[in-house]
């Protein structure tokens, strides 16, 4: 239902000025003062509620109260600025899912030093290159990856103390040491926290680039405490998320808990579709973030009935990160068609830089749209805008450019890369789209040349640089083949030199050179085309966007 009235269309989640050509979300008031910070938030709101269970380990059920959790969070906070911490530096998390995880994260929100945190199957180099910028001056690792974190500490010359989450290592603290309760801990003033107010950076996200040059996100207290994920949550919802605190994801189920004094279950097991399951079947799972593949890995791979079963308690399935096929969607809204609750899957296409979501495919209040992703999430004012800057109307396909209310600081020392990221009061995605004449937007393709595999943004430039010093390689071109369960295989398009290398080089070789030089994360796992030459314009400049094309043409002759 549509309704004019002053020269401004109203649509149902979305509202259209014709005018200015900006497309505004729901509109919502801001709960917390331009004061307030997330630790302050959370332990005013956790002392309401001190004998409420508010985290469960599953590998060992494990429980922590509200109350323990203060504690624990308090004793470390107040460790760490007696280590000689001081408010502004960095906190380094390198770390998987585990009991003190979130303790960390409320530590350093208490002594207002922003967590970095980073994959933690990452390889070393990758984590030097990470934290070359940042410079932690504490790392919180296992055990498993000690030998990684004392490395990317010696390489850097960081004056930083590691301290381990999970085993142990003969003369390194250990988080058990450092959580244990303290009498004097108790008033909240004493931390630093409470002298610092909502513009403030409360943590620092990890954007694309993990094998070119990463850039550190800083995450206002303002963004944090205004953007949680689920609407319709309560202190009776039971939250669960696989992602680590490197992911945005994982930071915004472990804030919204906490302020709600909801049950977090923590999931400390590899991840297994059969796991996933279980683990939300056991603890009657309401409100559940998965990434696409994820979803697609059940779908294709275990029983619809079994996994209609594992979902009976689901009241939100979220996900995001990466477009999910449209054949995946219809399976599992039909498995979830028969829940009592609703409203069952929910889609976010959204951006760490805004923190979170920019629209919202289904899930309450908003509507949803097959082949689309939705509608504007609160607060959120979007227009498209073509090359020469000029915006767009509806059906006109553009940039899209974000605004929002939320503080947001740029990217960690690197004002350029902010500049280029801002226009104004917008926030350019890098994402090609559009809005149809019902408010819905559509995601028409990357102006940045990013490729997506899983949740992970992987440079192409990166790995063609490494590739192009390779004994037969006349030239190279990166991209991305797309794959039902992971978005997109990383592929790469070789011309060979007119030589004896040339004739000798295979696949396999091609695949071992790149393994010697670069993480697991980033193989060829959609394929090495050896062809005559690489799609070109006028003027030169290699076409990526036509590679796809142009292998399947090859393969198909």
């Amino acid at each position: 239902m549509k309704i004019k009235q002053s020269g401004v269309s109203y649509l149902s989640g979305t509202k259209y000025d014709k005018m200015e050509k900006i497309w505004s979300g729901p509109k919502s008031k801001e709960i917390y003062s331009r004061d307030m910070t997330v630790g302050e938030a959370i332990v005013l709101q956790l002392r309401k509620t001190p004998q409420r269970v508010i985290q469960i380990l599953e590998s060992t059920g494990e429980s922590l109260t509200a109350q323990e959790f203060l504690d624990h969070s308090m004793a470390l906070a107040k460790n760490m600025l007696e280590m000689g911490i001081v408010a502004g530096d960095i906190v380094g998390g390198y770390a998987k899912m585990s009991l003190h995880l979130g303790t960390v994260m409320l530590a350093s929100f208490l002594c207002g030093t922003p967590v970095h945190g980073v994959f933690q199957s990452f390889e070393k180099d990758i984590i030097a290159n990470i934290y070359a910028t940042t410079r932690p001056k504490i790392i919180f690792c296992d055990a498993e990856n000690y030998k990684n974190a004392l490395y990317v500490v010696q390489k850097l010359q960081l004056d930083a103390k590691i301290i381990l989450m999970t085993g142990s290592t003969e003369g390194v603290l250990n988080i058990k040491d450092l959580v244990k309760k303290r009498e004097d801990v108790d008033d909240l003033s004493i931390f630093p926290c409470t002298k610092m107010t909502s513009s403030d950076t409360a943590a620092i996200l990890s954007s694309s680039g993990t094998t070119g040059t990463p850039k550190g996100i800083l995450c206002s207290h303002h963004a944090m405490l205004h953007n949680v994920p689920y609407l319709n949550a309560t202190m009776d919802s039971v939250l669960m998320c696989f992602s680590s605190m490197f992911w945005a994801t994982g930071v915004t189920h472990f804030v919204q808990g906490l302020l709600y004094s909801a049950l977090r279950i923590v999931p400390d097991r590899p991840y297994r579709p059969e796991y996933f399951l279980d683990v939300i079947k056991r603890y009657k799972v309401t409100h559940c973030f998965a990434t696409s593949a994820q979803i697609a890995d059940w779908v294709m791979n275990i029983n619809e009935d079994v996994i209609r079963t594992a979902l009976r308690s689901i009241d939100t399935l979220m996900t995001g990160g990466s477009a999910v096929p449209q054949p995946i969607q219809d399976k599992i809204i039909d498995i979830l068609s028969n829940n009592t609750k609703r409203p069952g899957f929910v889609m976010i296409y959204g951006s760490s830089e805004i923190f979170l979501g920019c629209s919202i495919n289904g899930g309450y209040p908003y509507e949803s749209k097959a082949k689309t992703v939705g509608k504007l999430w609160l607060n959120r004012e979007v227009c498209i805008v073509d090359e020469n800057g000029k915006r767009l109307g509806p059906n006109e396909t553009g940039e899209i450019y974000v605004h929002t209310p939320n503080i947001w600081m740029g990217y960690y020392e690197n004002p350029k890369a902010t500049a280029q990221a801002k226009d104004g009061k917008w926030i350019r995605t890098g994402d090609l789209g559009c809005f149809d004449e019902e408010g819905f937007l559509h995601l028409m393709g990357r102006s940045k040349e990013m490729i997506k595999w899983i949740s992970f943004q992987i440079s192409p430039q990166a790995i063609e640089e490494l590739l192009e010093p390779l004994p037969g390689v006349a030239e190279v071109c990166v991209f991305g083949v797309p794959d039902l369960a992971a978005g997109s295989l990383v592929a790469c398009g070789i011309v060979r030199t007119p030589d004896k290398e040339g004739d000798l080089l295979t696949e396999e070789m091609v695949n071992e050179y790149l393994e010697s030089k670069m993480d697991g994360l980033y193989l060829l796992r959609g394929g090495v085309y050896f062809i005559d030459a690489l799609p070109r314009t006028d003027t030169g400049k290699v076409q990526r966007l036509k590679m796809l094309q142009l292998i399947e043409e090859e393969i198909d002759r």
